[in-house]
């Protein structure tokens, strides 16, 4: 019988240990010692959860990127996902419902956000207030015991008990039209944000998110300095979307201190050079503090990231830069790519970049314009991304004079042609294929990128 009891007592100390060997780890000045690897820190916190945005109705069911983020979620062991809106696009695929409807741990744990892209869905517009709520319905919002939805239908309070430990997320609706700030968020929605927040006590062991779509990407800058305030000293992660780019806004007269503010960045349509992506969180213990990473859902294995996209927000002190690995070549925004021996202005660069394009496609005329000049000098690869925002695909179709009226009516010469090849890129060729039906044996889809060509160009200055 002691026999037994020192064989059980020696195992229990044995799982103890590798249970305190699990969640170990020594940090130092926002560095985190021996952590390389999600699946390390995924053992050394006390849990995790993701954010994602912008996905425009793909799903796992129709887009890689979604596919390897609901994966590596249910590897990680995230405990539920917060969504900042745009999860449906009217006249589009709209794959999420289905996975939605499928997906049990997603219906039970998906906390999403109302924006323009619901309301156009299921309303008359993007700008038509509100109309998005019926979204609820699809994860069951209503049915949820820890939610509480207002009168107006698409605003909420959650409080998501994980373990010991309280998350309280405030879901603002804020879409990004109409254009009109005071309209798109109304008083009544930061009264609301305020009165939730004055309502929790916040203790030792509880976390505050506040989110919103917003129009321009930062939500904070419509709160008054009051209101601000309320938010800026009691809230941990404030989160906006819209703009489909991930990135960190430091606020005037609070830098490190208060919440970390994010833009969610696009898990399938993200803009200039932000990766495809989605926000992993993990919530340490020791310090008590969130490890926040846009995970690049491009990349074959989940990873660890660098510092343009990893930030440490300890609980109730300050927001701190910090990196799990160095940065690739390929990913070193700043690297030079070349050097211009004058100044080219906007429309001296739009001009440029028609030749190109009709160079590479032998097409009659271009449709394209810069979108930024470009300085005398070193060029980095950070400002190409100003010239193309999306880098584009290069494509060529071909077209009769009444179809090119049609679609540019008199933007593009015709000289006298009755059928010109026209050179554009994948976004206003996507567009001109689905209005005109043009048949495959009329366009061409280069392969070309706008960014490579125009770094070929500049390397030859």
């Amino acid at each position: 019988m002691k026999r037994n009891t020192m064989i059980i007592i020696f195992v229990l100390i044995q799982i103890l240990l590798g249970v305190n060997c699990q969640k170990s780890y020594h940090f130092k000045n926002g560095k985190i010692t021996d952590v390389n690897t999600i699946a390390k820190l995924d053992k050394i916190a006390l849990f995790g959860f993701a954010i994602m945005s912008d996905n425009k109705g793909d799903s796992p069911l129709n887009s890689k990127e979604c596919e390897n983020m609901v994966k590596w979620i249910k590897k990680s062991g995230n405990r539920f996902v917060i969504g900042l809106g745009d999860h449906v696009k009217k006249g589009w695929e709209n794959s999420f419902l289905v996975f939605l409807k499928e997906n049990r741990w997603w219906q039970d744990n998906f906390y999403p956000n109302i924006a323009d892209g619901e309301n156009e869905f299921y309303g008359k517009s993007q700008s038509d207030w509100g109309a998005g709520a019926p979204f609820f319905n699809e994860v069951n919002l209503s049915k949820r015991l820890n939610i509480d939805i207002r009168d107006n239908k698409c605003e909420y309070y959650a409080k998501i008990q994980i373990d010991d430990y309280t998350i309280h997320l405030i879901q603002l609706h804020y879409p990004d039209q109409p254009k009109e700030d005071s309209i798109a968020f109304p008083e009544d929605s930061k009264r609301y944000l305020i009165e939730v927040l004055g309502k929790i006590k916040k203790s030792k062991k509880d976390i505050i998110i506040a989110c919103a779509h917003s129009r321009k990407g930062f939500w904070i800058d419509q709160l008054s300095d009051e209101q601000k305030d309320m938010v800026m000293n009691k809230c941990d992660l404030l989160l906006s979307a819209t703009t489909h780019f991930f990135e960190r806004k430091i606020v005037s007269g609070y830098e490190d201190n208060g919440p970390l503010v994010i833009n969610t960045g696009s898990i399938t349509y993200p803009n200039l050079y932000c990766p495809y992506g989605y926000i992993q969180v993990h919530v340490l213990e020791n310090p008590f503090s969130l490890i926040v990473q846009y995970i690049n859902t491009k990349r074959p294995e989940i990873e660890m990231q660098h510092s343009e996209y990893a930030f440490m927000k300890i609980i109730g002190g300050k927001t701190m830069m910090t990196d799990f690995r160095d940065v690739r070549i390929e990913e070193d925004m700043d690297r030079v790519v070349g050097s211009l021996p004058k100044e080219y202005s906007k429309d001296d660069l739009s001009e440029i970049i028609k030749s190109l394009y009709i160079n590479v496609t032998n097409a009659n005329e271009a449709y394209i314009k810069a979108g930024k000049g470009l300085k005398k000098g070193n060029t980095t690869y950070r400002e190409l991304w100003d010239v193309f925002p999306y880098n584009n695909e290069i494509y060529s179709i071909d077209l009769t004079s009444d179809e090119v009226k049609r679609i540019f009516k008199d933007k593009i010469p015709l000289k006298g042609l009755k059928e010109i090849k026209l050179a554009v890129n994948n976004y206003y060729g996507d567009y001109i294929i689905k209005e005109l039906g043009i048949p495959e044996e009329r366009f061409s889809k280069t392969g070309i990128k706008e960014i490579p060509l125009l770094i070929e160009w500049i390397e030859k200055q």
